[in-house]
């Protein structure tokens, strides 16, 4: 074996552990509770994400200076660098501008309330990066996703009963107590049941994909962290959950179940036509409450700010305050600083009056508009489109690649409701880079 081919090793091994660390350290390290979760996991994020790319930037330093390493000039890496790769570093450049330059610098290196500063989005972009070069997305990897998420619902779904496993609640509290002595509901070892639904937008597609897809027997297992999720998902009742799931996994059904263009094509006129005729029995009948009702009145022109709970009054919050330097935006995570209009809902369950401050967009897309400016998001959409292209390129051929995509979909969908953060994002970039390594083989770099 050459010294480059067992560099090369080393770094699979070591990208592999790391993938395997956020399954399980990352995952479901929650110590102190949901009192301190943030920051405890924001910690444990350090640890594992900034130690995977300081450990591959030391060995790969080391295989420099005694001729190991592979080297590949600038030209060359650009040669055999994907969009997605490429659009994902003039993404970070960007922000970092963007912090570098804000009123708020030097709090937009790390962020003034989410964590998600300039550093939080090196982390993802770094590591996104590798992952994309040295992933391998194999069956053993597919295996622990799904024993993780098997694990982390019956954690979840045993609190929605009103136990308290591991003491992730204060002492004689419980789910229950949800917007009554908390300012939101939690579960798992992730926290707000928002960023769960985040979470569940991105593992039911990758289960149900590899179940559809995959040969084998013991792809069967995967039926039981499957349904756990699902029965997690209803068992929260999070609106934007079932839009990631639901319509996300609809807009994938034309890839995963067809392999030529042509059929695709027509399926996906299908899909449209399934959506427009849903639409249409949404416009002339009103389901009473709840998110059908709330689209039946859109449809109709009526709008009320406490659509989507709230997000339509976060939303149009955001927007009349935007930032004047909208090449650039505020700098990251530092929306709190604009003292946006709570949002106030009443609760006629719990009969109490919601007061939520606004500090994120709930809707990436607009977060980063507002936060990084328009060159960012233009990057960021840009990247996602190319992996998409990639994805649709290799998932009639590629399971694991037809999975991950349909999970960084779902997600994507579930993002104009969503909360960006380290919580929940870092597995969208690492779906991202374990896709982007499945169909860009032949253009790795070191390959």
């Amino acid at each position: 074996m050459s010294k480059v081919k067992s560099q090369r090793k080393a770094y699979t091994l070591i990208t592999e552990i790391y993938v395997f660390l956020m399954l399980t350290v990352f995952l479901f390290y929650a110590a102190g509770g949901y009192t301190v979760i943030q920051d405890a996991k924001f910690g444990a994020f350090c640890i594992v994400c900034g130690g995977y790319v300081g450990v591959m930037f030391l060995l790969a330093v080391e295989g420099l200076l005694v001729g190991t390493g592979g080297f590949v000039s600038p030209k060359e890496l650009l040669r055999r660098s994907s969009w997605a790769q490429r659009l994902a570093l003039i993404y970070l450049v960007i922000t970092w501008l963007s912090a570098l330059f804000s009123d708020y610098f030097p709090e937009t290196v790390l962020g003034e309330s989410r964590r998600e500063g300039a550093f939080t989005i090196t982390l993802y972009v770094l590591s996104f990066l590798l992952v994309s070069v040295y992933g391998r997305a194999d069956k053993y990897e597919l295996a622990a996703a799904g024993a993780a998420v098997a694990a982390f619902c019956v954690i979840a779904l045993l609190q929605t009963f009103n136990l308290n496993p591991f003491g992730l609640y204060p002492e004689g509290y419980d789910y229950s107590d949800s917007y009554i002595e908390f300012s939101g509901a939690y579960l798992g070892t992730i926290g707000n049941v928002d960023m769960v639904a985040s979470f569940l937008c991105l593992v039911i597609p990758l289960l149900w994909v590899s179940l559809a897809r995959l040969r084998g027997a013991l792809r069967w297992l995967l039926i039981i962290p499957l349904g756990l999720a699902l029965a997690l998902l209803v068992r929260m009742s999070v609106m934007a959950g079932f839009v990631g799931v639901g319509l996300g996994s609809l807009l994938c059904l034309p890839f995963v179940c067809f392999k030529t263009a042509k059929k695709r094509l027509a399926a996906l006129g299908g899909v449209f036509a399934l959506l427009l005729a849903g639409a249409a029995a949404l416009y002339f009948a009103d389901m009473g409450s709840g998110m059908l009702h709330e689209i039946h009145e859109l449809l109709h022109g009526r709008a009320s700010a406490d659509f989507g709970s709230g997000r339509l009054h976060i939303w149009s919050e955001v927007i009349n305050a935007m930032p004047g330097n909208w090449l650039l935006g505020s700098g990251p995570d530092t929306m709190i600083h604009a003292n946006l209009e709570a949002f106030e809902r009443y609760d006629e369950r719990l009969n109490i009056m919601i007061v939520s401050e606004i500090d994120t967009a709930h809707n990436e897309y607009l977060n980063i508009l507002f936060h990084q400016g328009v060159f960012a998001l233009a990057a960021y959409l840009g990247m996602l489109i190319a992996a998409a292209r990639g994805w649709i390129r290799r998932s009639g051929t590629d399971g694991a690649a037809c999975a991950l995509g349909a999970a960084v979909l779902c997600y994507c969908v579930q993002a104009f409701f969503g909360i960006g953060i380290f919580l929940t994002s870092s597995y969208l970039w690492l779906a991202l880079g374990l896709l982007e390594s499945r169909v860009n083989t032949d253009k790795q770099v070191g390959g």
